[in-house]
């Protein structure tokens, strides 16, 4: 009996011990989006491009990454100079800074790295946009409505004093369901979300381009109601609980973290398990490709859903959306690498 009593007795202190040790911290934010940090960097070709989709839109926003982080000084340099390489002149592949958002993407890095755009590469980008700008206010004849808000973000990062006519021109291309669409402003031939039905209608409003809109709209302070973020609200993916590019979208990191940018920017509060949603998307943060993002959830061999893979573009675009940093950034001055790896 008294045998029986003790090993009781130490089994209630074990269980006591065990209640009492404290589970471990789950990784913030910050250690989360620097070792993304050197996910990215770990990807930079040597002739300092970080090429996803685009090699000048992915480096530009790599640099952006890692100036929100804090981390990849290095990196962060190659980058910067093969971007004012490509503003200069064409690489072998013909491929130089020339479209309104090429332009306002690289001034948006190099304000962020510590570089003038107004001499980047022997070019002031910044009075590039600013020379296009039309009666109406859009940059450019046929600019879409996605670049009309990187322009705006650049003008507004390079302190130069952008038109409040552009502002107007973005706002008023705003869809009814309170959306913003890529290519062009609301038709008086489309339906409330910006889609004629047609099957040469590729575009309709979309989470990406209304989280663009609305920092853009923000950085002039113009006024803006609430209807974007009852679209925002209504385009949320309930599955995983963040967003993929349009309303019928399962969630995807770049989309969910621009719409995070979003209510950054507007300092609202995100909905309830947004920021998890981003963050269940990001690979373990040990091994050797630390740190990586998927882009989204696929069907499972034997049901459910998996992450699709280590994605660049996708690791490259949650950075800012895990720190809820919207553009445009001010300039910082990198001093520190990418973190080291860890072993698992």
């Amino acid at each position: 009996m008294a045998r029986r009593t003790k090993l009781v007795v130490t089994g209630v202190a074990i269980a006591l011990v065990a209640a009492a040790t404290p589970a471990p911290a789950a990784p913030s934010s910050t250690r989360r989006a620097r070792v993304a940090a050197r996910y990215i960097a770990n990807q930079q070709a040597p002739d300092g491009s970080i090429a996803f989709f685009s090699s000048i839109g992915s480096t530009a926003d790599a640099v952006l990454a890692f100036v929100a982080a804090r981390r990849g000084a290095g990196a962060a340099e190659d980058a910067l100079d093969y971007l004012r390489s490509q503003t200069a002149s064409p690489d072998s592949e013909g491929e130089t800074v020339d479209t309104v958002g090429e332009k306002a993407k690289v001034s948006l890095a190099a304000v962020a790295g510590g570089r003038d755009p107004r001499d980047f590469g022997g070019r002031n980008l910044v009075g590039e946009i600013k020379s296009v700008e039309r009666r109406g206010g859009r940059y450019g004849r046929d600019t879409s409505v996605f670049d009309q808000a990187l322009a705006i973000l650049a003008l507004k990062a390079a302190g130069a004093p952008g038109s409040r006519r552009a502002a107007r021109w973005l706002a008023g291309a705003q869809c009814r369901d309170g959306g913003w669409q890529f290519d062009r402003p609301a038709q008086a031939a489309e339906n409330r979300h910006c889609s004629t039905g047609e099957d040469d209608d590729f575009f309709a409003s979309d989470t990406n381009t209304t989280s663009y809109a609305l920092m853009a709209l923000e950085a002039k302070r113009a006024r803006v109601d609430s209807s974007p973020f009852r679209f925002l609200r209504r385009a949320r993916d309930e599955r995983k609980g963040g967003w993929g590019y349009d309303r019928s979208s399962i969630t995807d990191a770049n989309s969910s973290a621009l719409v995070l940018q979003a209510y950054a920017a507007k300092d609202r509060t995100p909905p309830s398990g947004a920021r998890s949603a981003l963050r269940d998307l990001q690979f373990r943060l040990c091994g050797r490709r630390a740190g990586a993002f998927a882009f989204t959830w696929v069907p499972r061999a034997g049901g459910g859903l998996e992450r699709d893979g280590r994605n660049l573009g996708a690791t490259i675009g949650a950075v800012l959306g895990l720190l809820e940093r919207p553009l445009p950034l001010g300039p910082f001055e990198l001093t520190r690498p990418a973190p080291r790896g860890k072993p698992c």
